[in-house]
């Protein structure tokens, strides 16, 4: 009966140290992707001391620049399952980004922007070319939207729409939409949001050249028309990351925009914008949702069966080898001696 038990627990003990083995090691790397049925929106919030603001008031379109303007961007992600990418057990993503920005006070659009990106569910990293014997993703399945709506084929490297899970205290290159570059982000401690500690990345923009372009001449002080004009751009975009998940519990963005004709310069878009309290409480339930589980796949559940594996195996060597106890000798028998009567 100890023999039997002793096997019992044996068995059992090693399923539990081959279970802490494969939880990280195959069945972490397996769950840990992002869905591929995505559709989300989120919400940022906040002001521009100055904007530039297109109308029409029913005369052609109007160009002003706005002054300490509430603005808000709402950004929607959805996947797009036409895409090649996108089929059972894929380990990439295809997701689109729309950005509108509109003005509280009236509902005027001041940008709107679209890009499609295919990127690794994983580690969250966009498609970059890899030659014809490496296609990760179709070359098409990355795209950005041009100011006349034409979709123009562009690779968009670094981090997109997250970090990876098991982000680390070390800084990443993230892909920022006005340049379309990736641009590095980095660590610069932890802090915590909502209750959630995260870790903060802070990425510097310097001073870029985004296009160049025909303008009015109002716009930057002269008496012609229309005049061409350079667009530069600087930012700094700070992102709270949720390190298990990889979600971004919090995003703001300050971008400072200006066009500059020969001596002459206007800033267009001077202003802040951060995640609204609405968006960064639903970060919050996707980390809660989602952090336990991810947890006990790569930490906690191959401690603990690592562990309790460890401690049924020497139970078990104990009792299978562990000697019987000798027997007490008998008690010897005490002769009878028999005296014959005579």
């Amino acid at each position: 009966m100890r023999r039997a038990f002793g096997l019992i627990l044996l068995a059992l003990g090693v399923f539990a140290v081959a279970g802490a083995v494969v939880l990280p090691t195959y069945v972490y790397p397996k769950l840990a992707k992002v869905p591929l049925d995505q559709d989300s929106t989120s919400v940022l919030e906040g002001t521009a001391s100055k904007v530039l603001a297109v109308t029409d008031n029913g005369s052609g379109p109007v160009a002003k620049i706005r002054e300490n303007a509430k603005l808000t961007a709402t950004g929607r992600v959805q996947a797009n399952f036409a895409a090649p990418e996108m089929h059972k057990d894929t380990d990439y993503a295809v997701w689109l980004l729309g950005v509108q920005v509109k003005d509280d006070a009236d509902g005027t659009m001041v940008s709107a922007t679209k890009r499609q990106v295919c990127f690794d569910r994983r580690t969250a990293e966009g498609y970059e070319p890899n030659g014809a014997n490496d296609p990760k993703c179709d070359a098409k399945s990355s795209y950005v939207t041009g100011p006349d709506g034409t979709n123009v084929d562009k690779a968009q490297p670094g981090l997109n729409f997250k970090f990876p899970f098991g982000t680390e205290q070390k800084d990443y290159k993230v892909y920022d939409d006005n340049t379309g570059a990736a641009v590095t982000a980095k660590y610069t401690g932890t802090e915590t949001v909502n209750g959630i500690e995260t870790y903060k990345f802070v990425q510097n923009i310097p001073d870029t050249k985004l296009d160049s372009k025909k303008v009015p001449g109002s716009l930057i002080g002269s008496a012609e028309s229309s005049v061409t004009a350079d667009l530069y751009y600087r930012g700094v975009n700070t992102m709270w990351v949720e390190p298990v998940t990889g979600i971004e519990v919090n995003q703001q963005q300050q971008q400072h925009q200006e066009l500059r004709a020969g001596t002459s310069t206007t800033v267009v878009f001077d202003g802040t914008l951060a995640y609204n309290g609405k968006t960064i409480a639903q970060m919050v339930d996707q980390v809660d949702e989602n952090r336990g589980k991810l947890e006990f796949l790569s930490s906690t559940g191959p401690l603990w069966l690592g562990i309790g594996g460890g401690v049924l195996i020497l139970v078990a060597l104990y009792l299978l080898f562990r000697r019987r106890p000798t027997p007490p000798p008998a008690p010897r028998q005490r002769r009878q001696v028999v005296f014959a009567r005579t």
